[in-house]
């Protein structure tokens, strides 16, 4: 009895880690017997899932987590939560309602509870989110792009790499998947990393959107969280966007940080730019809605298009 209550201790304990799902093999491994698995799958104690051999503990919380988990167990070794199932897990998107995952190319991982890739995967395309083996931020956004359509990877991409990644991981990643056969959507991502250029990290997703906007209107790039010194060096100010050559500047007004408290500083702080010579236009995100022309029309007698900034 004193064998099978630390056998039970441990099963529970591995289970635990992984949203309340174990393996038969894990349990095994944690000192139970075949038998033992089997009447605690009799008497409710275990629930069995769509995989074999997978079970969930009674009483446990059923979440898109643990679906996942349940999708990489039941894999052969070497799965992982991939696609959109990693998007989700860091919090960039909502969880497909099946989850994904990606098997060696050689594995014959058919499981009627996820959407099951093949591809081959390096170590350092791996990580682990939540507990959960999965795709890195980088990765992900490889396999997202073979699946989403242009506007929604744009959108994924700049998510991702304001908080996880960076163009350069990317494309690196896109190199390594890039040999796999039939690999899909690669030139989308390229398309979606263009206005990423070499640079400081912005202050928002919401200032990327208006990059690509700027973008799409012919613009030329515009310098990213720009530094103003006075004559004799002090810092002045630091611009959103900036095309110092023309002396012209964006700063976009999000709620969160250019609320009423802001509208004093805020207007003290471009006086001052002014005094140097700076324009500064100001855009919200009404400006980048459907039918808008206000940033094309506020830019269009003050900046050349299709030109090297």
């Amino acid at each position: 009895m004193e064998r099978s209550g630390k056998a039970d201790r441990a099963a529970g304990a591995q289970a635990e880690k992984q949203y309340a799902v174990i393996t038969h093999q894990q349990a095994l491994k944690a000192g139970l017997t075949h038998e033992q698995i089997q009447w605690r799958r009799r008497t409710g104690r275990w629930e069995s899932t769509a995989a074999r051999q997978v079970y969930t503990m009674a009483g446990a919380r059923k979440t898109w987590q643990q679906s996942a988990m349940v999708a990489v167990l039941a894999g052969p070794p070497g799965t992982v939560a991939s696609h959109l199932t990693v998007a989700a897990l860091l919090d960039l998107a909502k969880p497909p309602e099946v989850p994904h995952v990606t098997v060696p190319p050689t594995a014959s991982g058919r499981y009627r509870g996820a959407v099951v890739h093949w591809s081959p995967l390096q170590p350092v395309d791996v990580c682990v989110v939540a507990n959960i083996p999965c795709t890195t931020p980088a990765r992900m956004l490889v396999d997202c792009a073979a699946v989403l359509g242009h506007p929604a990877l744009c959108e994924l991409v700049d998510q991702t790499l304001f908080r996880h990644a960076d163009a350069r991981r990317v494309r690196e990643a896109m190199r390594r998947a890039g040999r796999a056969p039939g690999r899909r959507g690669l030139p989308s991502l390229e398309e979606a990393l263009a206005v990423w250029t070499p640079g400081p990290k912005p202050g928002s997703p919401a200032e990327m959107r208006l990059v690509r906007h700027l973008h799409r209107l012919g613009f030329p790039l515009p310098e990213r969280q720009w530094k103003v010194r006075d004559a004799d060096g002090r810092l002045v100010a630091k611009i959103d966007l900036a095309w110092p050559r023309w002396m012209l500047g964006l700063e976009y007004d999000g709620e969160a940080f250019h609320g009423p408290r802001r509208w004093g500083p805020d207007d003290e702080r471009q006086d001052r730019l002014a005094a140097l010579g700076w324009q500064i236009g100001r855009v919200t995100k009404r400006d980048l809605g459907p039918g808008s022309s206000a940033v094309e029309d506020w830019l269009a007698p003050r900046l050349p298009r299709n030109r090297a900034a």
